[in-house]
C-alpha cells in the first residue's frame, strides 16, 4: 500500500498515508489495520486523528503512537514553532485560540497538514497514517494548499503551504489510501474522490472496500432466481460484485476487499486479526 511497494526508513523521511472515504465506510478501522501491520512488519508507526476523533486509541496497541490533533492545537504549536510563545500560550489559556482555528478554515487545514509534515520530518517514524476527515472536509483541507498559495505572497504562512504542498504531491513519499464499502452511493463517491485526488495531483497509494460480507456460490442460477430468500442474496452478491469491478476500474492503484468480521464492535483482538490477514494474504486482491 505504500507508493512504491517499498518498506519506508526515517533516515529519508516518514512515508505520509491519507486515509480518505466517506463518512462510515471504515476509514478509522482501515487507518488502524494499516498502522497495525506496518508495526508488525518493525516500522515506527504513527496515527494521526483530527479533531477529537478517539476511537483510534481503543483500536491499536500501546505499541503504536496515536496522536489527537485539533485546528487549535495545531495552531498554538505553530504559533510557537514561529517564535509567539507567550501570544500563544495567553490565546489557549483564554480559549481564543480555538476560536480562530475554525473561523480561519484555510489556517485551520493548513496547520494540520503542517503537523503531519512536522511529525513526518521528524526521525521518529517510518510511517505516518492521517486519518482524514470525511470526503467533503478532507478534499476542502487538501485543497486549502493552492488557495492560500494563491492568496498569500509571502512570509511564514507561503513557506508553510509550499512544503505542505512538496510533500503531498512527492509520489515518492505521499499517497492517499480511498476507502468504501461494496455498495453504490459508496463507490460512485470514492470514484469521484479519486478523480478529484488527480486534479490536486495526489498520488493515490491504493483502494480498500471494507467491511465486505461472504458471498454464496450459486451454482444454479435458475435455482436461486426461483427461490425467494436465496433470489433476493443472489441478487445482492451481484450488485456487490459489480460495485467492487466498478472500484477496481475506477481506481488508479491496485484495490484490496477486507471481509467483514462477525462482530458489531470492533477492538484491538480484532484489529490485529484482520492485520494479520492483510500481511498473510488473506485479505485479498479485488
Amino acid at each position: 500500500m505504500l507508493p512504491d511497494g517499498t518498506l519506508p526508513r526515517a533516515e529519508a523521511g516518514a512515508r505520509v498515508l491519507l486515509v480518505l472515504g466517506k463518512g462510515g465506510v471504515g476509514r478509522t478501522t482501515t487507518a488502524a489495520m494499516l498502522a497495525t501491520a506496518a508495526h508488525h512488519s518493525g516500522l515506527r508507526v504513527l496515527v494521526v486523528a483530527i479533531d477529537g476523533r478517539e476511537g483510534l486509541r481503543g483500536l491499536c496497541t500501546t505499541d503504536i503512537d496515536v496522536r489527537a490533533v485539533s485546528a487549535g492545537s495545531a495552531l498554538e504549536d505553530y504559533l510557537l514553532d514561529q517564535g509567539f510563545g507567550a501570544f500563544a500560550r495567553r490565546l489557549a489559556s483564554s480559549g481564543v485560540i480555538e476560536v480562530v482555528g475554525a473561523a480561519a478554515p484555510g489556517i485551520h487545514d493548513l496547520v494540520i497538514l503542517g503537523k503531519v509534515k512536522q511529525f513526518a520530518q521528524s526521525g521518529r517514524y517510518d510511517l505516518v497514517i492521517l486519518d482524514a476527515p470525511a470526503t467533503g472536509h478532507a478534499m476542502s483541507m487538501l485543497s486549502s494548499v493552492d488557495g492560500l498559495l494563491d492568496i498569500v505572497e509571502g512570509g511564514p504562512i507561503r513557506d508553510q503551504a509550499r512544503d505542505v504542498e512538496r510533500l503531498l504531491r512527492d509520489r515518492d513519499r505521499c499517497g492517499a489510501v480511498v476507502v468504501t464499502l461494496a455498495e453504490t452511493t459508496p463507490v460512485n463517491e470514492s470514484l469521484e474522490l479519486c478523480a478529484s485526488l488527480a486534479q490536486l495531483n495526489v498520488s493515490i497509494a491504493g483502494g480498500v472496500i471494507a467491511a465486505v460480507e461472504p458471498t454464496i456460490d450459486f451454482a444454479d442460477d435458475a435455482y436461486a432466481a426461483a427461490s425467494g430468500v436465496l433470489a433476493g442474496l443472489h441478487e445482492r452478491a451481484c450488485d456487490m460484485t459489480a460495485d467492487i469491478a466498478r472500484f477496481r476500474l475506477g481506481c488508479s492503484a491496485a484495490v484490496r476487499v477486507v471481509d467483514r468480521l462477525p462482530t458489531t464492535e470492533l477492538e484491538t483482538s480484532d484489529i490485529e486479526r484482520l492485520a494479520g490477514r492483510w500481511l498473510t494474504g488473506w485479505v485479498h486482491d479485488a
